[in-house]
């Protein structure tokens, strides 16, 4: 019951157009932002998850945490070229990438007003106001979709390996 005084009490602050009123309506306005669904789009999976794959058929880990200053260059090429091809095998396994635009590096692109931030960077002399005209410099990446196999644990990527014997 006491819900329903509230209400009523609540109505009639907001008839009177106040402070009150402009507070119920923010609490309101929250409230239906957060029954909204969230947006649908590919369920990304965590870095460990990636760091895992990456590490189980490219021994990418591996190869970032040692210090190559005193191999030669050919011997780094030659791992790195391993490293790559296991890496680039979990990409193409578990993951679908896209151009962010869809136009060829190096053609004329045009930004809108509105453009998003966090899918398109502007570079060089950037004035005034949208609609700008440039070159495409990178397509830029976009993660479709992912199937990441899910991990045992999550602090441990892979697990040592002992061998008997």
């Amino acid at each position: 019951m006491a819900g329903l005084g509230l209400a009523f009490k609540a109505f009639f602050r907001c008839l009177r157009k106040g402070p009150t009123s402009d507070k119920i309506a923010e609490i309101l306005s929250q409230e239906k932002q957060e029954l909204l669904p969230a947006p649908k789009g590919p369920s990304f999976a965590t870095s460990a998850q990636l760091l895992a794959a990456f590490q189980k058929e490219g021994r990418f880990i591996d190869f970032l945490q040692e210090d190559l200053t005193s191999f030669p260059d050919a011997q780094v090429g030659s791992v790195a070229r391993g490293v790559q091809k296991g890496c680039r095998q979990v990409m193409q396994q578990y993951l679908t990438l896209a151009a962010v635009l869809d136009q060829k590096e190096g053609e004329k692109v045009t930004v809108d007003e509105g453009f998003d931030p966090h899918r398109i960077s502007l570079v060089g002399k950037v004035e005034g106001s949208p609609p700008f005209q440039g070159i495409l410099r990178h397509h830029g990446w976009r993660l479709e979709k992912d199937a990441l196999p899910p991990l045992g644990r999550p602090d441990v990527l892979l697990p040592a390996e002992v061998e008997l014997g």
